[in-house]
């Protein structure tokens, strides 16, 4: 079925593409020209990268006092988070910028932002999964989730991918213990497991495994040891269950690409880094992420550093550690109302203008009579 409309003669294409043209340069004006303002949880935020700063400088510290030396090549800005490529408790590749881009304690405010959105508040339940992998985004998470006062329910894990806390004199859980026996971090993780293959250092030597017993030994924490891939993921959710109480999990929060806490290798790539809050399509395995999101809990995925970097302002793989209160994550990008409404009220006239009047033609001296207007189909 066909329907018949009618559209005026008088007005002229020329007009109309003056129209459009003065709609695009009033939408490039304001996008052009905003106002930068602080944002709504600037406070927070810079309470969070301070916090993860001094955390930062801390870890540093220790790795001087056990004489780990830092090459400049990997790690140029001296920040001492990261680990050399090969040791006995590496688990797989690493992405050497990506260990780069983590250490800036601004991602810190970044978290903020995230779990802000995904409703934290004071008191709220955060479970999640920490890895060797990335610790300086496990110290920015901490410090983020203490700022905002939340309750941190952690599992952690020992082995690491290529420049992570690789050496094994200095495993993340060390990193975890002494910022806690500091008074940095006021909480710590209430299980921790060996990482690597089935969660349980399957791939690694006998050397790596042995260093890993150690690190959990020094931990001081239980030794989470599943049988499987399927009860390394039920594992933490009960013991998340159990820690939980009567409080709801408000978010779970994941760093870097644990099977269980991810997936396996064609699910991981279904999540985006950063917030998640629905369950992605396709997914084949079990997780713990894919759990929380079937209850509806939002899920912070901590991968691909680079693209977190560039969406919250943040350098990529900045040669010197930046200083905390720097990146676009403090800022906010603003339009003034009064700047849209003049545009749009320039838009509404010109197109009132072009209907009533052709101006073109009277610009150029033409007093044809208007035609009648022509139907459209």
């Amino acid at each position: 079925m066909k329907a018949l409309y009618w559209r005026s003669n008088q007005v002229s294409t020329p007009q109309l593409v003056a129209v459009a043209v003065l709609a695009v340069i009033g939408l490039g004006a304001l996008e052009l020209r905003p106002s930068r303002e602080r944002d709504p949880l600037y406070e927070q935020k810079l309470q969070a990268a301070r916090l993860a700063e001094n955390a930062f400088r801390a870890i540093n510290v220790e790795r001087i006092r056990l004489q780990i030396p830092i090459d400049r090549e990997l790690d140029p800005a001296s920040s001492g988070l990261i680990g050399p490529p090969y040791s006995p408790i590496v688990s797989n590749e690493g992405n050497l910028t990506a260990k780069q881009t983590s250490a800036n304690p601004n991602f810190a405010a970044a978290f903020v932002e995230m779990f802000h959105e995904a409703g934290v508040r004071r008191g709220s339940v955060v479970t999640g999964n920490l890895t060797g992998s990335f610790p300086a985004m496990n110290v920015a998470v901490c410090a983020a989730l203490q700022v905002l006062g939340a309750r941190p329910i952690f599992v952690s894990s020992v082995a690491a991918s290529e420049h992570g806390a690789t050496h094994p004199s200095l495993t993340w859980p060390d990193m975890e213990r002494l910022l806690v026996e500091q008074g940095i971090l006021s909480f710590r993780s209430r299980a921790v497991s060996m990482g690597g293959a089935q969660d349980r250092a399957r791939s690694h030597s006998e050397e790596g495994r042995e260093l890993i017993r150690a690190a959990v030994e020094r931990s001081g924490l239980p030794l989470m040891s599943p049988g499987d891939f399927d009860e390394a993921v039920q594992m933490r959710i009960d013991l998340f269950e159990r820690a939980r109480g009567d409080s709801p999990v408000v978010a779970y929060v994941n760093v870097g690409g644990g099977t269980a806490s991810v997936g396996t290798a064609d699910d991981k790539s279904r999540f985006r880094p950063g917030l998640n809050v629905s369950l992605p399509r396709g997914l084949q395995h079990r997780s713990v992420m894919r759990h929380y999101l079937e209850q509806g809990v939002p899920v912070v995925h901590v991968s691909d550093i680079r693209e977190i970097a560039r969406a919250h302002g943040l350098p990529e793989a900045p040669v010197e550690t930046p200083s905390a209160g720097e990146g676009g994550v403090f800022v906010r990008t603003v339009v003034p109302p009064w700047a849209i409404a003049l545009v749009l009220a320039l838009i509404l006239g010109a197109m009132y203008l072009a209907t009533r009047f052709d101006l073109l033609a009277s610009f150029a001296g033409k007093k044809d009579k208007p035609a009648p207007p022509e139907p459209m189909i």
